[in-house]
């Protein structure tokens, strides 16, 4: 990242690259890829049309880094504080899947999965998202191994592609339901609480 320059020119710069990003991430909710205009997303940025095609060559490469950009937002993975375990955080993040907080992040995600059937460049920025959240997520689980509170012989991999599977199947479950059809929060973190007992070593009798 450049330095700051003494005119603030690069932290302004900056500060206008994230509001057109959070403006193509709205817009492209709302919309969709293909209906959403660069002159909306300038729009609702505050910006002109100019400001977009001086960092991007046009939609289609903002939308790839628009992908990359919200795919952090999707499933949050930091421990909610320093001294939380493997266990906790990968209960925190199993209930957090169904919280709507997040919901425009993962419906973005989702028409990118979509777009990425038929385009190289969304492939490689979906592949690209999943990857660092697999291995975001394959630590965490490789840390409570070695904790000892996840059994040792369960694939890290398939726990990673369980809590992917989830991530995004949820975000169809909610967005296709009315909200008063929704899983109950507390219901599904019972469910997921279940799930991680089943990975402890304790569960499992020898």
């Amino acid at each position: 990242m450049a330095p700051e320059s003494s005119d603030g020119s690069t932290g302004r710069a900056r500060d206008a690259t994230e509001r057109l990003l959070d403006a193509a991430v709205a817009a492209f909710a709302e919309h969709g890829f293909e209906a959403a205009t660069v002159s909306d997303i300038a729009r609702r940025a505050g910006l002109t049309t100019g400001a977009i095609y001086a960092r991007w060559t046009g939609k289609r490469d903002l939308i790839v880094d628009a992908v990359r950009y919200i795919a952090p937002q999707c499933m949050q993975l930091s421990p909610a504080n320093a001294e939380a375990s493997a266990r906790e955080t990968l209960a925190r993040v199993g209930a957090d899947l169904v919280s709507t907080d997040n919901l425009v992040a993962r419906g973005v995600m989702l028409e990118a999965f979509v777009s990425a059937r038929r385009d190289d460049s969304f492939r490689a920025a979906v592949s690209h998202s999943t990857e660092e959240e697999a291995a975001k997520l394959g630590a965490i689980v490789s840390s409570g191994k070695a904790a000892g509170s996840v059994k040792p012989d369960l694939s890290t991999n398939a726990i990673v592609a369980l809590y992917q599977a989830l991530s995004l199947g949820m975000c169809l479950v909610i967005s296709s339901q009315p909200e008063d059809s929704r899983v109950p929060a507390e219901e599904w973190e019972a469910l997921i609480s279940s799930l991680i007992e089943a990975m402890s070593p304790q569960s499992f009798p020898h």
